[in-house]
């Protein structure tokens, strides 16, 4: 029965909310929900009833015709970009490998320093004590720090590039309604994951300040192995915040939900030339107090000032778009 509610709901998902769409939405749904409930009583699986039901459904164009619906402005015409199934799940192959290359960039860039450390504590567990061979430990130790920088910034420049080419950035993505269930079906599977990996990355990063002080008790203050342990868990759990981020933030993108409702996403298009434009001009008035009043100490006001404003006008602007998208 939930996958025939988000089915219906994914399908009016862009009409206008009109007391005559809501009752055809209310019409269809029970309309789809008796169907599935005769299949049933005719010995039908839930799968098959529910592919039954779906394939029997009208096309939503259909609908949009008879009703002479005109559903988008220019503007949104302009911010939408329909995908078919196949063209989502070759997204969602991207920015997983997009969400695991990028993680590991982090980690590999918080990791940097800790290799250097371990490099340096390796080479004194085989007695490199004298002044001329720690410095050549010293200065070899640069290397895993350089080596594992290098890698993640491949990574960066890379994936994102790639991340380019599908070209969605201020888009709102528009679903059929067989391919919007799926993957509202599959983004609900996700949560709980979402909210395991979450949980583990906050754990290792409270673990991580702990490993520090217990280092420092168990091997004293002059050591390296405390900021070692401590990186090597901030960077797994930084790992996981980005990895699981990332997937969390393309079910949403493909959804249009959160930040990528539609309101959102062409508020954003404004807001972001105003932010431009606003953001260096505040900057250059606090400048010219500063220099020409000395007026450091106060002046900087204005920043908080600011961005309470501009916070206040995005949010009206996409209550306005929202309003004119529901008429």
């Amino acid at each position: 029965m939930d996958t025939i509610k988000n089915y219906v709901d994914s399908v009016f998902i862009n009409l206008p909310r009109t007391s005559e769409m809501l009752q055809l939405k209310e019409d269809m749904l029970t309309n789809m929900e008796d169907k599935y409930l005769q299949l049933k009583s005719e010995g039908k699986s839930e799968n098959e009833a529910i592919g039954t039901v779906l394939s029997e459904f009208g096309n939503i164009d259909e609908i949009i015709e008879e009703y002479n619906l005109d559903i988008d402005s220019e503007e949104d015409n302009e911010q939408n970009v329909p995908l078919s199934e196949a063209e989502v799940e070759d997204f969602m192959q991207h920015r997983t490998k997009f969400g695991m290359a990028i993680a590991t960039g982090v980690a590999l860039c918080i990791l940097a320093p800790a290799m250097m450390l371990l490099f340096r504590e390796v080479a004194l567990l085989f007695s490199f004590t004298s002044p001329v061979a720690m410095e050549r430990v010293d200065l070899l130790s640069i290397i895993p720090l350089f080596f594992f920088i290098a890698i993640a910034v491949g990574l960066f420049i890379i994936f994102g590039l790639k991340e380019e080419q599908y070209n969605l950035d201020g888009k709102v993505v528009l679903l059929d309604a067989p391919t919007h269930v799926k993957l509202d079906h599959e983004f609900n599977e996700f949560k709980p994951s979402f909210a395991k990996a979450i949980a583990s990355g906050v754990i290792l990063c409270i673990l991580a300040p702990i490993s520090l002080l217990l280092a420092i008790v168990l091997l004293g203050e002059d050591n390296a192995w405390s900021v070692i342990f401590l990186l090597g868990f901030v960077a797994v759990g930084v790992f996981l915040f980005v990895f699981y981020g990332v997937l969390y933030s393309t079910y949403e993108k493909l959804l249009s939900l959160g930040d990528y409702r539609p309101e959102k996403v062409i508020a954003g298009k404004l807001t972001d030339k105003i932010a431009g434009f606003v953001f260096p001009l505040v900057t250059a008035v606090y400048l010219f107090f500063g220099f020409l009043y000395d007026a450091w100490g106060t002046a900087w006001i204005i920043f908080p000032i600011t961005g309470i404003l501009f916070a206040a006008f995005s949010s009206l602007y996409q209550s306005q778009i929202k309003m004119k998208r529901k008429k």
